[in-house]
């Protein structure tokens, strides 16, 4: 997804209120213009997610601040959802349509989203799950997934953040169930970002057990092709059917044109204005049969 003038103004003011508690004003203006610059710089491959990526790192120097750890927040979350697995994975099981619930308490997991939301609430995600009122997937996008599976030789699926990579491990269950022919492969970030699901993470939720797990070699928060590793790149370009989670990879994977199933909540201003969207409004689409976010009127 190209870089936008929403997103952009976006970064911008998330650096204003990161330095509003420096008191050197002068200092404050300066690293504002080199904010400035960053964003006057970016290249046509940038987009939001390697533009805050950037961003962090001049905060990081300009600042002489550490890079925020979101280690304790994981584990936070990781146990969480591992507490509640089983009474999940009963539900799935119990449902008229098993896949497609996966699929929907995995898109609820997205709430897990520390670089997108103001506040994370552990009792909030628990009321997302054990609510009835939950947004289906997209019929007409499901009936076409299933026909592709049907037919697929290989998927992977590219996971987003901590804790609901304990969902993305119960929909991954079920797709092994219903096709056992099919080779999946499950992707995460190679470095620590934010609170983005990570190989320590696939391991300590269980998910490398489930199936192959292999790191994206990137610590941009998405999958961005000019960043991420060559294994990484022919993963992706050589499977029949992609299945991403989360804002941040459809930022960064939209317009690549690839065989793309996208499932994430609408989680800020600019998503919720250009799905026409309810805030956590829960999304299901195709890659090929979605318009390109950013490049619309």
């Amino acid at each position: 997804m190209k870089l936008n003038p929403f997103c952009m103004c976006c970064a911008v003011n998330k650096q204003e209120k990161s330095i509003r508690r420096f008191s050197d004003m002068d200092r404050k203006t300066e690293y504002m213009k080199k904010v400035m610059g960053v964003l006057a710089n970016a290249s046509e491959e940038d987009c939001a997610p390697s533009i805050s990526q950037n961003l962090k790192k001049l905060y990081s120097s300009f600042w002489d601040q550490p890079e925020e750890d979101y280690s304790r927040i994981k584990h936070e979350f990781n146990r969480l959802m591992l507490d509640v697995e089983d009474s999940v994975e009963k539900k799935i099981r119990l449902s008229a349509d098993p896949l497609e619930t996966a699929l929907v308490y995995a898109r609820i997991g997205n709430y897990i989203d520390f670089a997108a939301l103001a506040e994370v609430s552990p009792e909030f995600i628990l009321s997302l799950l054990d609510s009835e009122n939950k947004d289906p997937l997209d019929p007409e996008e499901y009936s076409c997934f299933l026909e592709e599976l049907r037919q697929a030789k290989k998927l992977v699926y590219i996971t987003d953040n901590c804790g609901e990579i304990v969902l993305d491990k119960l929909a991954v269950k079920i797709l092994k169930e219903q096709y056992p022919d099919l080779d999946i492969t499950v992707l995460v970030r190679g470095f620590p970002t934010v609170n983005d699901a990570t190989l320590e993470d696939a391991e300590e939720t269980g998910m490398t057990a489930v199936a192959k797990v292999i790191g994206n070699g990137s610590n941009v928060c998405g999958t961005w092709f000019p960043g991420i590793s060559p294994e990484a790149k022919e993963l992706l370009d050589s499977a029949d059917i992609l299945l991403a989670k989360g804002q941040g990879n459809f930022e960064t994977l939209n317009g690549c044109g690839l065989n793309i199933y996208y499932l994430f909540l609408c989680k800020c201003e600019w998503f919720q204005m250009q799905f026409s969207a309810r805030p956590l409004e829960g999304m299901f689409l195709n890659e090929r049969r979605a318009v390109s976010a950013g490049n619309n009127d």
